[in-house]
């Protein structure tokens, strides 16, 4: 499991959308920036990722 969050400019309440796959968790961070999210992060193997690390987690496209 892996939660997105992403944090919009304005003061409004974090986001969170929990996918099972990383490559489902990769699209949904790129989904939450292109929505216009100031900052987005994933959590995943008890660790928190920023997007671009996150992304060099993938080594299968599958996973």
């Amino acid at each position: 499991m892996f939660i997105v969050q992403g944090k919009p400019r304005a003061p409004e309440g974090v986001l969170k959308v929990i996918k099972e796959t990383r490559l489902d968790a990769l699209k949904a961070a790129r989904d939450l920036f292109d929505q216009g999210m100031a900052f987005v992060t994933i959590i995943a193997d008890g660790r928190v990722y920023t997007v671009d690390e996150f992304a060099l987690t993938i080594s299968d496209p599958r996973d």
